[in-house]
């Protein structure tokens, strides 16, 4: 299930819940208050040690497309090569 970060109108709490996309939480557990789900932040990880070196996203992004597909062509070709019983 995935997980869903609110924060509270009027107590401020924040919290992690895991629950269906179909479900809505509204009422604050604490106080009642109304909850405001936090848009949720996106991790990329560039892979490199060095956290000192900046990188765009776009790069990173397009990087991990082009490997994906090198790795999707080996696997490909892998598959062709092989004999089917």
């Amino acid at each position: 299930m995935p997980r869903y970060t609110y924060r509270c109108d009027e107590c401020e709490k924040v919290f992690d819940v895991a629950h269906s996309i179909k479900e809505k939480w509204e009422i604050c557990e604490e106080c009642e208050g109304i909850l405001v789900r936090v848009p949720s932040q996106t991790f990329i990880d560039s892979g490199q040690k060095n956290t000192t070196v900046k990188h765009k996203v776009g790069g990173i992004v397009e990087n991990h497309i082009e490997s994906s597909k090198k790795e999707l062509k080996r696997e490909q070709d892998k598959l062709k090569s092989e004999e089917y019983k």
